[in-house]
């Protein structure tokens, strides 16, 4: 993606601001690479924890330092995007003694039990621990430095594209949007509050942003979206379907693009098609009693049975009986279900995206280009699915909206002259009402995610959070 070009739009005249010299970024790199090679080896082979956990926030620290070598800027958006989130990830992160099973599971499940929907997480933290026992100390660090990086990521992302272009009205729709991205029911705060598994897989995919361009590293893409699609199979509804439309909105550009598409697809069909006929084959355990068992001995991490079954070992239909069950049992129907309200409250910015991407396609000539434009509204009927399988509604609004909000960065990024064009028209719109959109962002930055705390505990929760960490 963006942050990590040489050189900044041209068009618009600007003149990127390095922060050093060739010389002294190559010298910099050159120790950041060592001392990042260093800790990853001490992190894997030292079984210390009092080792690990630094080793954890120094890779952190020397990964982001790498990346603004990288790039060799940076701008006051990304700072202050970044303390933004980071207050956030203080008051919304869970504690050490309050994070959820849910979260924590899906690292015990690792490849060495048996293939699951969700074991990649699972084999690196078997990996971090070198096959010996998963501290519950380990998992929360990993957990937090993780966050870190996510939060880091996004700073970067939305910092450049506010600073990239000079144009007044792509400037100031590309404001709207990341305020909006930010402050909304969907914004990365979910990820602070929840820490689940999407995260990881967010991760791959803005990775996949940040390479599509580039020469040589696309054509790392299938593997990134392998491991996007082993660290949550529904990323096959969400993550996987917008790398598929980054990868088709680039085949006119380069004969390349074709072939990477065809693998990437071809690896993807191939794994997925291969994990539902043999995955029951390599289970080690034969059902959620015995492996609960075997992890009492390695791990001190809470995993209920229930859960390990319901991810390890459940079939779909169990999942649909499940979550037709709960509604029956907590709400009484659909329209009653709690749930719900995530869908009604995030409805309007949905048809927010859907009315651009049909102005979009109003304005388009060229055939081609005209169905690029169906493509993401068609995903969220593909997406509709998910609603009616699994019953996190709050989770699947988040990553729908996400995709959403990247594909338009993406695409504003790449300077398409249609998108460009239905901004012009937009934004004077936006200009007219600065105060009421950042009334209505200051609302719903307050209220805060909707599926976790409940709106009038908002306040009550940040403070708590802030006490807890002093």
């Amino acid at each position: 993606m963006y942050f990590l070009g040489e050189n900044y739009d041209i068009r618009n005249n600007y003149q990127r601001k390095t922060l050093y010299s060739p010389k002294t970024r190559f010298r910099l790199m050159s120790v950041s690479c060592f001392i990042l090679l260093c800790t990853f080896f001490s992190l894997v082979f030292f079984h210390t924890i009092s080792v690990k956990i630094p080793c954890l926030y120094i890779l952190t620290a020397c990964t982001m330092y790498l990346i603004i070598l990288y790039k060799n800027s940076l701008n006051k958006y990304e700072i202050g995007i970044f303390l933004f989130l980071f207050v956030q990830l203080l008051a919304l992160a869970p504690q050490y003694d309050g994070i959820s099973p849910d979260t924590t599971v899906p690292f015990l499940l690792s490849y060495r039990y048996g293939v699951s929907s969700r074991s990649f997480l699972g084999t690196l933290m078997d990996f971090l621990s070198n096959g010996a026992f998963v501290s519950k100390y380990l998992v929360w660090h990993f957990i937090f430095c993780s966050l870190i990086f996510f939060i880091f990521l996004i700073a970067v992302y939305l910092g450049f594209a506010i600073s990239k272009n000079k144009d007044n009205n792509v400037k100031n729709f590309v404001l709207f949007l990341s305020l909006l991205c930010l402050t909304c029911f969907t914004s990365p705060s979910v990820y602070l509050l929840f820490s689940r598994s999407e995260v990881y897989a967010l991760i791959f995919t803005l990775f996949v942003l940040a390479i599509i361009d580039k020469p040589y590293l696309k054509w790392v893409i299938p593997f990134f979206a392998l491991f996007t699609l082993s660290i949550h199979l529904l990323s096959i509804f969400f993550f996987i379907p917008f790398i598929f439309s980054l990868l088709f909105y680039k085949l006119p550009e380069k004969k390349e693009y074709i072939t990477l598409f065809i693998v990437s697809f071809t690896v993807i069909a191939v794994s997925f098609i291969l994990y539902l006929i043999f995955r029951k084959q390599t289970f080690m355990f034969p059902n959620a009693d015995a492996f609960v068992e075997h992890l009492k001995t390695k791990t001190d991490l809470y995993h209920p049975k229930h859960l390990i079954h319901m991810t390890f070992f459940r079939e779909l239909q169990d999942h649909l009986s499940r979550w037709q069950g709960r509604i029956i049992r907590e709400s009484g129907g659909f329209f009653k279900f709690a749930g719900t309200v995530s869908i009604l409250i995030n409805l309007p910015l949905v048809l927010s995206f859907v009315y651009f991407w049909i102005k979009c396609f109003l304005h388009e000539k060229q055939r081609y280009m005209k169905l690029f434009f169906i493509l993401p509204v068609l995903l969220l009927f593909y997406q509709i699915p998910v609603f009616f399988m699994f019953f996190d509604f709050g989770r699947w609004m988040s990553m729908m909206i996400q995709i959403q909000f990247m594909l338009v960065f993406y695409l504003i990024y790449a300077e398409n002259k249609t998108v460009l064009i239905v901004i012009d028209k937009i934004v004077p719109t936006i200009n007219s009402n600065w105060y009421p959109i950042i009334i209505m962002c200051a609302i719903m930055l307050f209220l805060g995610p909707v599926a976790g705390v409940k709106p009038p505990e908002r306040l009550e929760y940040i403070i708590l959070g802030f006490l807890s960490l002093f």
